[in-house]
């Protein structure tokens, strides 16, 4: 008798870890989350209050996002600070400010490029250079959440921890993190409602007294539409692996008649832009600043037509290092090489 209920218990734990084994093989990996995710952010209505830590400022806002007729509708609303919205249909964005908002000087410096929130990367091209791992479950926003950690392979580039909806995959929470592990930026839902119907009062902006509207476009010059070289002539002698150019663009300074030279580059999570442009009058020296996560680098080169001297800035979510060994690389490239 015991023997054969030893012979039983054996083939029912055999059976049970057998059954584990099946379960395990058919839950999504940490890339197949990364997927949903992504796609859960483009095609899933949500409205939603979340907050945004950075440095030494923490924002809350309102996001409004849907999809009407295959077109991304997304209604953005700071709740705290200057009253500021960003509207969204497409690839078209109304930015509705108040008079002196700091955003008004600095809207026609934005990098043609993807649309970026504040708490929406680029997740969709992670690289080698990264390692993904699942880091068991949560709660956020009276969600179940599973969590993602993604890892950097080198010092070039920072990590990220994520919550992910368990139901649906859109991001709940998300921290930037230093190489030595330190939270450089968080982002997290308080609440959020996710599908049903969205309303078009709940995506139509609300305009005070005074309010200003400024117009952006997110169609982006591809580096392969036309020769870069013809455009733009300069470029990073080095960048960290991975990195390749995601756009290019040639824009005016807001005070001045000025061309600005701008380089956008990505490694499918990560980004910077270089920014080159001429030594303002007043002169310029080397500079480092940070605020959170994101670190702004000038160096001051020569080159291009008479060897003058150019004033250099990256300015992107990398550590400080890298972004100043890419600055003190950039080179100017003649149209004949």
């Amino acid at each position: 008798m015991r023997s054969t209920l030893a012979v039983l218990l054996v083939a029912l734990l055999g059976s049970s870890a057998a059954a584990a084994a099946l379960a395990d093989s058919a839950a999504p990996t940490p890339r197949e989350w990364l997927d949903r995710m992504n796609r859960a952010f483009l095609e899933a209505s949500y409205d939603g209050i979340f907050s945004y830590y950075s440095g030494d400022d923490l924002s809350t806002l309102r996001v409004v996002h849907t999809v009407s007729n295959g077109v991304q509708r997304e209604r953005l609303v700071h709740m705290n600070g200057a009253p500021r919205e960003i509207v969204r249909t497409g690839d078209a964005v109304e930015c509705i400010l108040q008079p002196g908002d700091e955003m008004l000087e600095l809207e026609s410096s934005i990098p043609s490029g993807p649309f970026a929130r504040a708490f929406s990367k680029a997740f969709e091209g992670i690289s080698d250079h990264y390692e993904l791992s699942l880091n068991g479950t949560d709660r956020v926003a009276n969600r179940d959440a599973v969590r993602l950690a993604v890892t950097p392979r080198d010092e070039q580039r920072y990590g990220f921890r994520l919550w992910l909806d368990r139901e649906t995959g859109l991001l709940l929470r998300s921290e930037l993190v230093d190489t030595k592990g330190a939270k450089l930026e968080i982002f997290e839902f308080a609440t959020i409602k996710v599908g049903g119907p969205i309303s078009e009062q709940d995506l139509a902006p609300e305009f005070g007294a005074g309010a200003l509207k400024t117009q952006l476009s997110l169609e982006s010059t591809q580096p392969e539409a036309t020769p870069r070289k013809s455009r733009v002539n300069w470029e990073p002698h080095w960048v960290p692996d991975g990195f390749t150019m995601a756009s290019w663009d040639i824009r005016r300074t807001p005070s001045s008649a000025k061309s600005v030279d701008t380089l956008m580059y990505s490694d499918g999570l990560a980004m910077f832009s270089v920014f080159i442009e001429d030594v303002p009058d007043a002169g310029a020296t080397k500079l480092v600043s940070r605020s959170g996560a994101t670190v702004a680098v000038s160096e001051v080169v020569r080159g291009g037509p008479k060897d003058a001297h150019r004033l250099v800035t990256v300015v992107g979510e990398i550590p400080t290092a890298t972004a100043q060994r890419i600055a003190q690389s950039i080179r100017y490239v003649a149209e004949t090489e």
